[in-house]
């Protein structure tokens, strides 16, 4: 226990912005993290469920569903599709509002490719593979699915090199990723998500029905969540270059609930599309981030 809390403190994000190297903060990160862990989030995805044929003889008796044995009074197998390995996608939104950090350590687009280079790091550590897809307005960058740690520098490295820029185009870009998609895998999405709402949940929902498990971290930062500001403010946006300078006291209530409205919008149309929809607040220690995406993977009998 004691061991757990003193590598715990080391997911907090002002330490882990004082480590200069992805790669090393992605180790930090996931050594951290294992002492706690009974089992991997990613056990037991390579065997789906595919669909039911008539039993003939010779087949396995434990394969036989007794469920729709009662139903139809004849006897029919469950098959499976093997999968030889996870493929993992971290789909990265590298657009201009994820540069934003307020009065944390590490940006939206710092704290997300930190968990972004964790994940990949405790999948390559499982002899799973893991590629990268950073976008704005499109498709900018894209590492294959690989496997071995020595695939986990390249991952580090582009993170390390993403600069976030340009303005949000994440409907098209889902698109074309799902295009590149050629292996049915878990697709991991990292985004403030300031773009269309229902064109995004339509974009998710389409990739799903290609039988991709998804999750999606939408990033914010606390300024975004709790709305700090109470005096006239100039705000800047960091994609179109325009700027607004308001009473925020006024806007305060406002904004609130739309920000709770859109995150339960997004919340509650992706899971009933069986998408897991996480909220990663850039002030909190990747612990509790990561901790939450285990805790659903494990929830869903997923690796």
């Amino acid at each position: 226990m004691e061991k757990t809390r003193k590598l715990s403190r080391f997911l907090d994000p002002k330490l882990l912005a004082a480590l200069s190297s992805m790669e090393i903060r992605a180790r930090t990160v996931v050594e951290g993290m294992v002492e706690g862990l009974h089992k991997s989030p990613f056990k037991g995805f390579n065997v789906e469920f595919s669909e039911y044929r008539q039993y003939v003889p010779g087949d396995p008796l434990k394969d036989i569903d007794w469920k729709v044995y009662g139903r139809t009074d004849k006897f029919y197998i469950k098959e499976h599709e093997e999968e030889t390995n996870l493929s993992g996608y971290l789909v990265m939104d590298t657009s201009g509002s994820m540069s934003y950090k307020g009065q944390g350590s590490l940006s939206k687009i710092d704290y997300a490719s930190t968990l972004a280079a964790s994940l990949a790091y405790l999948m390559l550590k499982q002899q799973d593979s893991v590629g990268l897809v950073t976008f704005a307005n499109g498709l900018r960058r894209m590492i294959r699915p690989r496997t071995g740690m020595a695939h986990l520098k390249a991952v580090c490295n582009e993170l390390e090199a993403t600069r976030a820029s340009e303005v949000t185009n994440i409907g098209a870009s889902l698109d074309l990723v799902g295009q590149s998609m050629k292996k049915r895998g878990i697709f991991i999405l990292f985004s403030d998500l300031m773009d269309n709402a229902e064109v995004i949940i339509q974009k998710l929902r389409q990739l799903r029905t290609r039988r991709h498990e998804i999750v999606l971290f939408h990033v914010l930062d606390r300024d975004e969540i709790s709305f700090p500001f109470d005096d006239t403010t100039i705000f800047h946006d960091l994609e179109d270059e325009s700027e607004i300078v308001t009473d925020a006291f006024q806007l305060r209530t406002e904004y609130l609930r739309r920000v709770k409205h859109l995150m339960n919008t997004f919340k509650s149309a992706l899971r009933k599309s069986g998408i897991d929809y996480l909220i990663a607040d850039t002030s909190m220690p990747l612990e509790a981030n990561l901790r939450s995406f285990f805790s659903r993977r494990q929830a869903v009998g997923l690796r």
